[in-house]
């Protein structure tokens, strides 16, 4: 029986590269969105999970060594043992030696571990929604935005400006257009967009900020209900079945 209530318990996924179900350590995993998973308002949720070999230490991801793979995970280290081929082969066999599992472009690899407001990387309207637990990874077809101190705890205000129609005719002025109408969202444009300091709103402001927020908040629980998701907060165990 599969016991899923902490990092060193185990869980059953399905694995695409070896074609079958397999058991890995809950703790050499992590929930992973691809872009058809983020959509306007609605809370994602996460089909398949990436394999996660790094240690966070101090705002830095730092590669696990195999022997502390081997000793925390070994269904984990098997798995990756299985596919060593395929994983030393990437980039033209740039993987191939001791660090066959690392990643190719470990950046920014410690950012998934924020709460952020995230965007399909091209769409064809203001899709943005939030990581309300700050525990969710992605491929490159996402694009999020975390937020350091000056910004952080108002962040439903700014996911209501960035949904804004303001912000869409924004994108779609000055952003890259795909066929289907679909444009880019990423650093170019949003990382251009001056977003106001909420602790310098005057009475006025803050009412309508306070406003914001409320309207966000509404459009967050009307998607949960209208998908049949609980408002309480999400389980902490991950489902028995997924996709590596």
């Amino acid at each position: 029986m599969i016991n899923d209530d902490d990092n060193n318990s185990i869980v059953e996924l399905f694995s695409k590269s070896l074609n079958k179900n397999i058991q890995i350590e809950r703790g050499l995993v992590k929930p992973f969105l691809m872009g058809k998973d983020v959509k306007r308002y609605k809370e994602p949720k996460n089909s398949k999970y990436v394999i996660f070999p790094y240690i966070l230490k101090k705002g830095k991801a730092e590669l696990m060594s195999k022997k502390e793979i081997q000793k925390k995970y070994p269904l984990g280290w098997e798995y990756l043992m299985e596919n060593k081929r395929e994983l030393e082969n990437r980039e033209n066999g740039k993987m191939i030696g001791d660090r066959f599992y690392a990643y190719i472009y470990p950046k920014n690899l410690s950012e998934f571990e924020t709460r952020k407001i995230m965007t399909p990387y091209l769409s064809d309207r203001c899709n943005f929604t939030y990581d309300i637990h700050g525990n969710l990874y992605h491929t490159t077809k996402v694009y999020s935005l975390s937020f350091n101190r000056k910004y952080i705890n108002n962040e439903l205000f700014y996911l209501g400006l960035f949904n804004s129609k303001l912000i869409w005719f924004y994108i779609s002025s000055i952003s890259s257009v795909f066929r289907g109408g679909f444009y880019v969202f990423a650093t170019d444009p949003l990382g251009l967009i001056p977003l106001p300091d909420v602790s310098k709103f005057l009475k006025a402001e803050k009412a309508q900020h306070d406003r914001m927020v409320n309207l966000v908040e509404q459009m967050l629980e009307a998607q949960k209900q209208l998908h049949g998701i609980s408002s309480g907060p999400m389980p902490s165990r991950l489902p028995r079945i997924g996709h590596l």
